[in-house]
């Protein structure tokens, strides 16, 4: 299996494959990446094809403003190039296409202070096909698909049902570890949620049709090219626009890909250190980010998808914690709304 990567904007990209997702199940990307992976290449084609800036020019910068020597990150995004300097700094150069909106990052650390990092925009180099400049913090923390692969291999009596769907003693041990990692980080998840919902946005009716409208066409077209066994699931799906886009229910900041790339967590604790790779967040009803939590209450293997004998006691774990994270304020109206976003969020992840 082929991997390509596509940046964000933090020290770990996103991995995507050629032929479908990284597997809940499948072994962490490390030996995949020595076999197909090659940081030399990565850099040198980014350069070459991306940008008429050189790679001396941005490692002089990154010298000339920080004093300290760069050093590759490990995994490089496609559209561009990141360093970090020291232990507590990443200095990325993105082409302009992907070019990070500033308003989003300054919205998210202002949503999220303890899980987002502070970014700095500092212009442009060259000149037909510049890079621009940003300075990040390096967050701690793994990205939760590599840290999730640390525990050790459990004894076959320690196996629980879920995990035996898994085909190989690396894939049980990966179960184990997402048990313990994901209970011991479902307070910091759900703080993450909680501190959306008590920062709510707000947007005029027009912006709210144009989103429903998007999203309802969105819905359409899947009822038009999946096969006949998802419609009942499509016709809740798109029974829900007219009551979430509405001045009842509350718009957040909702993080594009809350995938397990772009969450990092501590090898030890197990908990949420950050969230990278905001490009894609938008205001949009709270829930529509949801579905990243159903990343981590199951594994994906050669027969499917497959839930984790425990997951309603990971579920309901979540939702105390959400709720202990609201202020006052908010906590009196989650009551309702929550299961709305919830079931919204769950009726598009049974597709």
């Amino acid at each position: 299996m082929c991997l390509k990567s596509k940046t964000l904007p933090g020290h770990f990209p996103h991995f995507e494959t050629s032929n479908k997702h990284l597997s809940h199940c499948s072994p962490p990307p490390s030996s995949a990446m020595v076999t197909h992976y090659s940081l030399d290449n990565a850099i040198s084609s980014f350069f070459e094809s991306m940008t008429s800036a050189t790679r001396q020019q941005c490692d002089d910068f990154a010298l000339g403003h920080t004093g300290g020597q760069p050093s590759p990150v490990q995994i490089q995004g496609t559209f561009s190039y990141t360093v970090a300097v020291g232990a507590t700094k990443i200095l990325q150069f993105r082409v302009l296409d992907p070019s990070l909106d500033m308003h989003v990052m300054s919205l998210a650390k202002a949503v999220h202070p303890q899980f987002v990092a502070s970014c700095k925009y500092h212009g442009t180099i060259g000149r037909s096909r510049p890079v621009h400049i940003y300075e990040m913090e390096n967050l701690p923390g793994a990205a939760y698909i590599i840290a999730r692969s640390i525990s050790t291999i459990q004894s076959a009596d320690a196996v629980s049902p879920a995990a035996q769907h898994c085909e190989r003693p690396s894939e049980v041990r990966v179960y184990h570890t997402m048990m313990s990692t994901f209970q011991a980080g479902a307070d910091h998840a759900c703080s993450f949620f909680a501190q959306s919902w008590n920062s709510r946005r707000r947007l005029d009716l027009d912006n709210m049709a144009t989103l429903q409208a998007e999203f309802e066409s969105k819905c359409d077209v899947l009822t038009r090219s999946l096969p006949p066994r998802f419609t009942s699931n499509l016709h809740g799906v798109r029974q829900s626009p007219p009551s979430l886009f509405s001045e009842t229910f509350p718009f957040v900041l909702n993080h594009g890909d809350l995938c397990e790339m772009n969450i990092l967590i501590g090898r030890e604790t197990g908990n949420i250190t950050g969230i990278v790779d905001w490009a894609e967040a938008r205001i949009l009803p709270f829930g529509f980010a949801l579905w990243g939590l159903e990343n981590i209450l199951g594994c994906m293997d050669s027969t499917g998808w497959h839930y984790y004998d425990n997951r309603r006691e990971l579920e309901d774990r979540l939702w105390r914690a959400f709720r202990t994270g609201l202020t006052m304020r908010r906590r009196a109206t989650c009551s309702s709304s929550e299961v709305r976003g919830w079931r919204a969020c769950s009726g598009g992840m049974g597709l």
